[in-house]
């Protein structure tokens, strides 16, 4: 294997998601008539009120101190903190009166049009998601921009409500694995687009009836914690050092000196043995 080879690239689930049975589903839900009543912005009336009425018993409980403590603004700084703290009174008060003024009656709409501004986005997204399942080749970055558009178009508060979660996850997982697809194998590598990809995967998750798929492309895309591995026990220095397998080199030298060692033991001993068994002569010169 060549070890300057790109790694693999991540491959996420196909684009056939279910979105256009879904969508389909959705369609057959929607208003046709009537009134329905505009979303509410009671909440806020009512946080507003709430922090009117912190404000307003901080400063009352800041003037029974100094009372007690007997302190009296005589100096142009004390008067300063007395009109910051009764202008500072005087807007919670009128915040507290606002959320108790607030209109009781809330407004309506058409529900026709409501229906309408609905169909349209859920039919558009319902003819992308078709596309995607019978010609992925074709989802190019337009379709996917359309996908992002019709996703922008849930969240408007008119029409959110008509707007099932379940078709909102599947279009999340749609617009993932579409991302992925038109940037190329190599797509992983950016940091931007695997971040925008990770949120889309993380919605579709939280929003799917059945999370299954996204949560596969989730485990494609992050890497196994730490928990999750199996705990590999380091063995101790001493463990190690016992279980080091002999040195081959160095026994074969051992071996080899011993029997060098013995051979030249063997050739002194066979030497002495003849020098006993021929003793020494003197030289005799031959006479002719």
């Amino acid at each position: 294997m060549n070890p300057f080879r790109e790694p693999p690239g991540v491959e996420l689930g196909p684009l056939a998601v279910g979105l256009d049975q879904a969508a389909r589903r959705a369609l057959e839900a929607l208003p046709s008539g009537g009134r329905l009543l505009e979303p509410s912005s009671r909440r806020a009336s009512h946080t507003l009120g709430a922090l009117g009425s912190l404000c307003l018993t901080l400063i009352l409980a800041s003037a029974i101190a100094a009372r007690a403590a007997g302190w009296t603004p005589r100096s142009p700084l004390g008067a300063a903190v007395v009109v910051v703290f009764v202008i500072a009174g005087g807007l919670a008060l009128a915040a507290i009166l606002r959320a108790l003024d607030a209109p009781r009656v809330q407004h309506t709409l058409r529900g026709d049009l409501v229906g309408r501004a609905a169909r349209r986005v859920l039919h558009h997204t319902a003819v992308l998601a078709r596309r995607a399942e019978r010609r992925p080749g074709s989802f190019n970055q337009h379709a996917t921009s359309s996908l992002q558009t019709c996703l922008h178009q849930f969240s408007d508060p008119a029409i959110a409500t008509w707007i099932p979660d379940d078709v909102r996850g599947r279009a999340e997982l749609l617009l993932a694995r579409a991302l992925a697809t038109n940037a190329g194998p190599h797509w992983a590598q950016d940091p931007s687009l695997r971040a925008l990809i990770l949120a889309h995967l993380e919605a579709a998750a939280a929003h799917l009836d059945h999370p299954e798929p996204a949560q596969a492309d989730l485990r494609r895309l992050l890497p196994p914690p730490d928990s999750e591995l199996p705990a590999s026990p380091v063995p101790a220095p001493a463990a190690l050092t016992a279980r080091q397998p002999p040195d081959d080199t160095a026994a074969a030298e051992e071996a080899a000196a011993a029997e060098e060692a013995a051979a030249t033991e063997e050739a002194a001993a066979t030497e002495e043995a003849l020098a006993e068994s021929n003793p020494p002569t003197d030289h005799v010169p031959l006479r002719r």
